[in-house]
């Protein structure tokens, strides 16, 4: 009976530490000079199925250890038991002199479904700070003096680019007086002067074409930018809105301003099977398709206003330009 009380006793004291989870933290010395740092070891070991709430440390680690620098959390997984191991290394440095105690960190431990979790932690470690040796009999010497800097590009920057500036600003300055006095602008903006709407409408033509798209079998999107071209082109050339005009509307508005009879009648043809077309679903042979484009061009070149010739030279024009020659010399 003695045998089996004390069997069991040992087999609960033991139980206990057999499931306990691992957990060590290890200091690399245990003496340091004020101020001196030194690294410490975090490590702790679970089972497969359980999971760890690493301990939140943020600067301190009480009011006499401070932590210099913080690690990533590493992990190891065993093959065989598939336990894992994860570990941390912090940097920490005391300014107290004396015997400090490193306190122990806790680890929330969480079972397979489980939301409750125990809590397990390290042992606390000691350690001595030594403050620094002084010579009492020593002479007592005098503070250094301020030692200072060499100097770098970067002191004088500032002072270059201020300098840049102001020539700059005085180079700015001699170009407008300079201008004033010859009446010239500062800054002479060339102006891009807009292509004529004929010329436009041309060239959109042109890309319509070679995109071959009746060619493709897309029939309603070639009469769509055929028409919409020519749209574009009496707005811009006649100011007429035909952009929201059926197009009966644009041939009534039209009529003022095509003065040949027959270019009004091609305009109504391109006007028919484009409607056809995008309305009534209706594919044109290939000869009307190439016929619509070829008629469009027609209608542009027909409707574009006149070149703008310039006045020839007169005889009276040549003898006053030799005379004015002839007072130059």
């Amino acid at each position: 009976m003695k045998t089996i009380l004390i069997s069991g006793i040992v087999f609960m004291t033991i139980t206990p530490f057999y499931n306990a989870n691992a957990q060590k933290m290890i200091p690399d010395t245990n003496t340091i000079s004020i101020g001196q740092q030194l690294r410490i070891f975090l490590e702790i070991e679970i089972a497969k199925d359980q999971r760890v709430e690493w301990p939140l440390l943020t600067d301190t680690l009480s009011k006499s250890i401070e932590i210099i620098s913080k690690s990533d959390i590493d992990s190891i997984i065993d093959a065989q038991t598939g336990s894992k191991t994860y570990h941390q290394q912090m940097v920490i440095t005391s300014f107290d002199t004396g015997f400090q105690v490193i306190p122990p960190i806790q680890f929330e431990i969480y079972n397979a479904g489980d939301q409750n979790f125990n809590i397990h932690e390290t042992e606390a470690e000691l350690i001595s700070v030594t403050s620094v040796p002084v010579n009492m009999q020593a002479e007592i010497k005098d503070l250094k003096p301020v030692m200072t800097a060499p100097y770098t590009l970067r002191d004088f920057l500032p002072w270059i680019l201020a300098g840049l500036g102001i020539a700059l600003l005085a180079l700015l300055g001699w170009f407008y007086f300079q201008s004033r006095k010859k009446k010239k602008p500062l800054i002479k903006l060339t102006l891009r002067q807009p292509k004529p709407a004929h010329t436009l409408a041309l060239e959109q033509l042109e890309a319509l074409k070679s995109e071959q798209l009746w060619q493709k079998g897309q029939i309603k999107e070639y009469y769509s930018r055929l028409t919409d071209i020519l749209r574009e082109y009496f707005e811009a050339r006649f100011v007429v809105n035909a952009a929201e005009m059926t197009s009966d509307e644009i041939i009534s508005a039209m009529k003022n301003h095509l003065s040949d009879a027959q270019r009004l009648k091609d305009l109504q043809k391109i006007l028919n099977l484009s409607d056809m077309a995008k309305f009534a679903k209706a594919r044109p042979i290939g000869a009307e398709n190439e016929i619509s484009h070829t008629l469009a061009v027609a209608i542009i070149n027909s409707s574009k206003p006149a070149p703008e010739l310039k006045p020839a030279k007169t005889e009276q024009d040549a003898e006053s330009a030799t005379a004015e020659t002839k007072t130059e010399k």
